[in-house]
This record gives structure tokens, C-alpha cells and sequence, in this order.
């Protein structure tokens, strides 16, 4: 029996849960790449809360507002979708709302950033920074995630908006002109939303959380030059301020910018639109890489045609230890069951 499916075989005995839980806390606080390559075979994953929600039973607006939901999205992820990790919901107006950001809800969609709250000086210095234990919905995801760590054997990843991506939800696409015409106030704001990043993935850590996930979608839109002045910086700050592995991803196309995410200081990197061979060449020998499955295709292709270009990417990683199977973002509220399911299948046959 493979170590990692024998930990999640040991888990779902009641009496013999606290062992498991205890053998794999201490393999998550190894360095990734060590664990990927002792797990005994090729791991696949998802951020798949938003579907499993739907298929479970509930809707995109009742689900990120209640932690039994959420708990309830992230059982069905291992249990009917098998994968094997639990992702948290990647909620990216999470931060935003809790600084003030006014949030809609939709039964069918991922909740978005109705307004922007920072559009004068004076708003970015009545900026203060959310208590991940009282504010907004913050409480609501570290509940889940107790309730995860209390019932359930299985690496947990908790998401946070990188710094960039949540100066993004607060200011709105202006940030992009401030980046040449005021750049004093966007690194000021870069420096508060790093202490939030700070602050709620250290809330995560305490609450059970193995690995956290800093998502930086906004940041594929940057220059090399404009990345590492106002996003790599501070990212490489919210990854050293945080006791576990951490993984980087910004969707999109990040050719322009690989170098730089592979020397983030990340355990590992999330991609999507990438040249993956010239990837693998550049990424050094301790970083482990999670992509790069089109998740468009996952929600919108057939069944053996998803199967087919799943095999086909863990063929042409067969040589590569530190590669985790994973689509390249998050995958759509839509995606049908028997979808994700095919995908799991081509790595894992005997979930058939």
C-alpha cells in the first residue's frame, strides 16, 4: 500500500484517527518536494470546493457564509471527487471584505468585489487591518477549517489573496496606472495588505492548516520589472513570515515572469498558461510544480477527453518527481461530477 493512501486507509477508522493525524502532521512539516516524492505515487488535486458546493447540496451564496456548509463541500471533495488533498474555497473577496469591501453574492457564482474602498490617500490611511478571528467572514473559514482538522485525515490547504491581488480588490484596476504614476501609495498599500496576508495565514497555521496557497492572479498582468518591485517582495515576506510550505500561484500566462516565481522562496508553484518544458528546466531541483490542466476543459470537455490530456500530462511528466496533477485554477461552480472524476481517474485507475 502506497504511505499516502495508507494514512487516509488508517484515517477513516475512528479509534486509529488520532494516529493518522499525527504521522501525517509531522510528513506536512517536511519540506514539499520530500513528501511529494515519499507519498508512493503521483498526487493529484484541485481547488474544487466551489462545484463540490453545488453538487453537495448547497449554492455559491449560502455556502461561503457558513462553516458546516463549507465543511460539508470539503468531505465531498475526498469522498466523491477523491482527491487527494482538501482545498479551502479560494475565496478571493474573503480579505477585501473584511477591510470594508462591499461583496455580492450569487447562488451560482464565486462571490465578487462590488466596490473598491480605496480611492484617496485618506482612504488607504483609515485602512485597519481585520482581526481573521471577528471580521467579515474570516471566522467562518477558520471554522471550517477546525472542522476539517476534527474529522477528516488528509493534507489541508487554506487559501489567501496574495498582497497584490487583494491591493488590487481594495483600489480596483487603477493600481495598475499607480504602478507608474504613484508609486509611493501603491507600495504603501502593499505593506497593508501584507500584514493582512500575514496575520490571516497565520490564523489558518494554528487552526490545522498543512500547507497555505497564495493566490495571485492580478499579478500575470505585471512586467518582470513591476512584479518584483510590487508583488515579489512582499510575497517573499508573507512566505517567510509563515511556519509551513506554501504555494504560489498566478493564473494566466506567467512565461514573462516564471524565473521570478520559481525563486519566490515558495515549497511550490501553481501555473496554468506556461511553456512547461522550459519550466521544469528552470525551476530548481527542490521546487515542486502543480499545473497545468486547462480547467475550462475540465468543466466544458468530455468525459475522455479530459481523461486523454490528464494521461497525457502525467506522461510527459513521467521523469519529474516533484509534479503534482492539477488543473491550472480553480475550476468553475459548473464543473460536472463525472468531469472531475475522469480527471482523478487517469491518475488513480483504481478509483474507477
Amino acid at each position: 500500500m502506497k504511505l499516502y493512501d495508507g494514512l487516509l486507509r488508517i484515517g477513516q477508522f475512528r479509534l486509529l484517527r488520532p494516529l493518522a493525524s499525527i504521522i501525517l502532521s509531522y510528513l506536512a512539516r517536511m519540506p514539499f518536494y520530500l513528501l511529494v516524492r515519499i507519498t508512493g505515487r503521483r498526487l493529484v488535486t484541485a481547488s474544487a470546493a466551489s462545484p463540490a458546493i453545488l453538487l453537495s447540496g448547497s449554492n455559491m451564496e449560502e455556502a461561503p457564509k457558513n462553516a458546516e456548509l463549507l465543511y460539508k463541500s470539503m468531505k465531498y471533495t475526498i469522498e466523491r471527487m477523491h482527491l487527494d488533498t482538501f482545498c479551502l474555497m479560494a475565496d478571493l473577496s474573503i480579505e477585501a471584505e473584511a477591510c470594508g469591501c462591499k461583496v455580492v453574492f450569487e447562488k451560482e457564482k464565486v462571490p465578487s468585489i462590488k466596490s473598491h474602498i480605496v480611492n484617496t490617500a485618506q482612504d488607504l490611511e483609515n485602512l485597519r487591518v481585520p482581526d481573521p478571528y471577528r471580521d467579515g467572514r474570516m471566522p467562518i473559514f477558520l471554522e471550517s477549517l477546525k472542522l476539517i482538522k476534527r474529522n477528516l485525515i488528509g493534507l489541508k490547504l487554506a487559501c489567501i489573496t496574495g498582497p497584490f491581488t487583494l491591493a488590487l480588490n481594495l483600489r480596483g484596476s487603477n493600481i495598475y496606472i499607480d504602478t507608474i504614476r504613484n508609486q509611493a501609495m501603491v507600495q504603501e498599500l502593499m505593506d497593508f495588505t501584507t500584514v493582512v496576508n500575514i496575520r490571516y495565514a497565520k490564523a489558518f497555521v494554528k487552526e490545522g492548516a498543512d500547507m497555505v496557497i497564495i493566490a495571485e492572479p492580478a499579478c500575470s498582468q505585471l512586467s518582470p520589472a513591476y512584479f518584483d518591485k510590487f508583488a515579489l517582495t512582499y510575497i517573499r515576506k508573507v512566505i517567510k513570515s509563515i511556519n509551513r510550505n506554501c504555494i504560489l500561484h498566478v493564473c494566466g500566462n506567467t512565461n514573462h515572469i516564471i524565473h521570478q516565481i520559481c525563486h519566490s522562496g515558495a515549497s511550490a508553484i501553481s501555473i496554468d498558461e506556461v511553456n512547461l518544458m522550459g519550466l521544469i528546466k528552470e525551476a530548481p531541483h527542490n521546487l515542486v510544480i502543480s499545473g497545468n490542466i486547462n480547467p475550462t476543459k475540465i468543466t466544458m470537455g468530455s468525459r475522455d477527453e479530459i481523461y486523454k490530456i490528464t494521461r497525457e500530462l502525467n506522461e510527459s511528466v513521467k521523469d519529474i518527481k516533484n509534479f503534482v496533477i492539477a488543473p491550472g485554477c480553480d475550476l468553475s461552480p459548473q464543473t460536472p461530477l463525472e468531469n472531475i472524476q475522469a480527471f482523478v481517474e487517469a491518475i488513480k485507475p483504481s478509483n474507477k
